[in-house]
């Protein structure tokens, strides 16, 4: 069920509207269809509320997954990677979140990784999750399971997920054009809502 949580940011320097949309994958696998699916809807997203899509904001978690398991074990660049994915997804003012069904649930990547993220990292930013699924009977699991998290970390989705099956990959851009066009304004408004507030003049 979406859920969002409006409580903006009073900041010293707001930033600007807009803001580029983030994404992070928690396939184990490099290269995967995961991927390759959530960048479609960041890119999309992107396009739709007229903000600019980077492909260095994706970050795909098997390519800093030694440090995320390994810890302070880790070498000192997987490390210091981990600490920018951390906050690129930390800053970001909307984030697609993508995993494949994977025994029911999301994966055990992303799970670690938001772990590692701060209490309350993700308050402020409209979350879009994003799962493939192998079979019409697990496709609403990972969403499902992936949510509460998300709300412990202080997100706010307030639409459903983009909730894939395998053979929607075939055929990605219709099926995410009808998504949008349902749920991209809503997206929008409550993004924009949730954009960090400039601090008030002091009265003299």
């Amino acid at each position: 069920m979406p859920s969002t949580a409006f409580e903006p940011k009073i900041v010293p320097d707001p930033p600007v509207w807009p803001q580029s949309v983030v994404t992070v994958v928690g396939n184990p696998k490099a290269g995967s269809r995961t991927a390759a699916a959530a960048a479609s809807v960041a890119e999309l997203l992107a396009s739709e509320l007229g903000t600019p899509y980077r492909i260095d904001e994706l970050v795909d978690l098997v390519t800093i997954a030694p440090a995320i398991f390994q810890g302070e074990t880790a070498t000192e660049a997987d490390r210091t990677a981990l600490d920018s994915a951390i906050e690129l997804a930390a800053s970001a003012s909307v984030l697609v979140i993508a995993t494949p069904v994977y025994k029911g649930s999301y994966t055990g990547l992303l799970k670690s990784f938001l772990d590692v993220l701060p209490p309350q990292a993700l308050a402020g930013a409209v979350v879009v999750p994003v799962t493939v699924s192998a079979a019409p009977s697990h496709k609403l699991l990972a969403d499902q399971h992936l949510r509460p998290v998300l709300a412990e970390l202080g997100a706010s989705v307030p639409v459903p997920g983009v909730i894939l099956e395998e053979r929607d990959l075939e055929d990605l851009q219709v099926v995410l054009a009808s998504w949008l066009r349902t749920n991209a304004g809503i997206i929008q408004a409550t993004t924009i809502a949730l954009q960090p507030v400039a601090e008030p003049t002091p009265l003299r």
